[in-house]
């Protein structure tokens, strides 16, 4: 599955993408992400309307903002690049208004909000338990989009989640099979 769909969301896409990143820094086109594609090794993009009544295809997550904000690398905006062209895009309902903390590349902590979940398969990574890591897309309270694995986010429910995360906790190597 090349493509699929995503929750609607309304955004900015910042300009320097409709110019090939000759012209444009620091102005914005209102847009609505309504999709995501994926190609392996490019970092996540997604399908848009502009509000202008143009679809643009393969916009990268780190043109995509809630607000104006500084830009931040895509190795920072993304911890991975997509896995293969199988996917599913889900919004998680439990996660649904969760924020959280993501740990950047950078060694940076940024606080956003859940948007939606990217998970992988039918490809080498997804299927080996230490390597499978799914893209939880967050809108950062800067305003710039990410894309962040389990490992690299803590979620906050002051209701019943007290953040004091494991660091002596491992990515489990075994493949659980009730048959073999």
């Amino acid at each position: 599955m090349l493509i699929a769909d995503t929750p609607y969301q309304q955004v900015l896409i910042r300009n320097e993408f409709f110019y090939n990143e000759q012209q444009g820094h620091g102005e914005y086109t209102k847009a609505v992400v309504f999709g995501c594609r994926a190609e392996p090794a490019r970092a996540p993009m997604f399908q848009v309307m502009t509000e202008h009544g143009a679809q643009w295809a393969r916009v990268p997550i780190h043109m995509i903002v809630t607000k104006p904000c500084e830009t931040l690398p895509v190795s920072v905006v993304s911890w991975w690049d997509n896995y293969g062209y199988s996917f599913a895009v889900l919004e998680f309902v439990f996660l649904r208004g969760f924020s959280c903390t993501a740990l950047g590349r950078d060694k940076i902590i940024r606080k956003g909000n859940y948007l939606f979940t990217i998970d992988w398969m039918i490809d080498g990574y997804s299927e080996t338990p230490d390597q499978h890591k799914c893209h939880h897309v967050i809108a950062l309270e800067t305003g710039q989009w990410i894309a962040y694995p389990n490992n690299r986010l803590v979620w906050n429910d002051e209701s019943w989640i007290k953040p004091n995360p494991q660091k002596e906790w491992r990515c489990p190597t075994k493949v659980y099979s009730a048959e073999s």
